[in-house]
């Protein structure tokens, strides 16, 4: 490979540190310097506008804002915090009006910093821009060395004396870039927090113009319309509850009338069932010792009518046999005598 196309290729790496860096600059100055700048204008404008509008009552100066913020990108912002504002009335010639506005919430709720600034500006990408261009150059760097120690040839003295050469070249070249990103972060660090503050001291000036327009709090005017409120709907909830117990009251006897008649029904009905249970019960039962008892003592019985029959004819005959057997003795004897004379 020629010099030519080792010192070529060895401007890869700055070269492309340095777009890159141009690039970042470039676009910093046209979406964070150019809209920070415009932004802190407005914001200063805004507020010696609104700082100057003390006079007249709080219904003009909340249409007067309403117009400065209008086609501003700050009109989003005061619709929300316009909506916080209290209407405050009172008596103005036997007709009760709106007389004045009441802050509920701080202004800086609605108007703060990461809403009315970090947002449209995209502050949090830009805060870290200048370590994103330090890690650039640090890449720049170390891709310098990898492409020099590439292209090192250490085959003869000369040729590793041009390589040495080279190698230096390139990495002088990547440091150079190197530096210039770490510069650019630096100034870039530096710009961006300037540009923060201001737009910061702005926002702040704004806020307090805006406190001054309207007065915070409620005050005892209005607590005492809150007491009053509170009073009447504690009556009307009282009243309410009375109302509402009188219509209940012949509901409830009513509903405790038939529940006692359904009480009553329902232990008949459950007495008459217990009752006819019971009589299914016993005559289940009759039946049962009938078929059980009753034949066994029918065959004791008659049993026991047999034998008795037995031993009421067994004297009758032995009398009659003792009867017999005198008569045959006396027989017996007759005949003998007979013949003996």
């Amino acid at each position: 490979m020629s010099t030519t196309t080792t010192n070529l290729i060895q401007l890869i790496p700055p070269a492309a540190v340095m777009v890159l860096l141009c690039l970042s600059c470039f676009n910093f100055y046209k979406q964070y310097v150019l809209k920070s700048k415009e932004l802190a204008d407005l914001i200063s404008k805004i507020g010696s506008t609104v700082r100057s509008m003390s006079e007249g009552d709080d219904f003009m100066r909340k249409d007067g804002v309403a117009r400065i913020f209008q086609g501003t990108m700050l009109e989003k912002a005061w619709k929300d915090f316009a909506k916080t504002l209290h209407p405050q009335t009172g008596m103005i010639n036997g007709v009760k009006r709106n007389r004045k506005f009441r802050l509920t919430v701080p202004v800086s709720t609605h108007f703060s910093a990461s809403t009315v600034i970090d947002r449209p500006l995209g502050v949090e990408y830009f805060k870290h821009l200048p370590g994103i261009l330090t890690g650039i150059g640090i890449i720049g760097t170390f891709s310098g060395l990898l492409f020099g120690l590439s292209s090192f040839d250490a085959s003869s003295v000369e040729n590793m004396n041009e390589s040495i050469t080279l190698l230096i070249g390139g990495v002088r070249d990547a440091f150079y870039a190197s530096a210039a990103a770490i510069c650019a972060a630096m100034v870039i660090t530096h710009w961006e927090k300037s540009l923060y503050r201001k737009n910061l001291a702005a926002l702040d000036d704004l806020v307090d113009a805006m406190n001054g327009l309207f007065e915070p709090g409620v005050g005892e005017e209005y607590l005492a319309t809150l007491v009053q409120h509170s009073s009447s709907a504690s009556n009307l909830t009282r009243d309410l509850k009375d109302d509402l117990l009188q219509a209940m009251l012949p509901v409830i006897k009513q509903l405790e009338s038939v529940q006692g008649q359904r009480d009553d029904g329902l232990s008949q009905a459950l007495e008459k069932a217990l009752n006819e249970s019971n009589k299914r019960l016993v005559n289940q039962l009759e039946t049962a010792l009938a078929r059980q008892v009753k034949q066994p003592i029918e065959d004791m019985g008659a049993r026991l009518d047999n034998r008795l029959s037995h031993i009421k004819s067994t004297p009758q005959d032995l009398a009659m046999k003792v009867i017999r057997a005198r008569q045959q003795e006396s027989h017996d004897d007759t005949a003998s005598s007979s013949v003996q004379s």
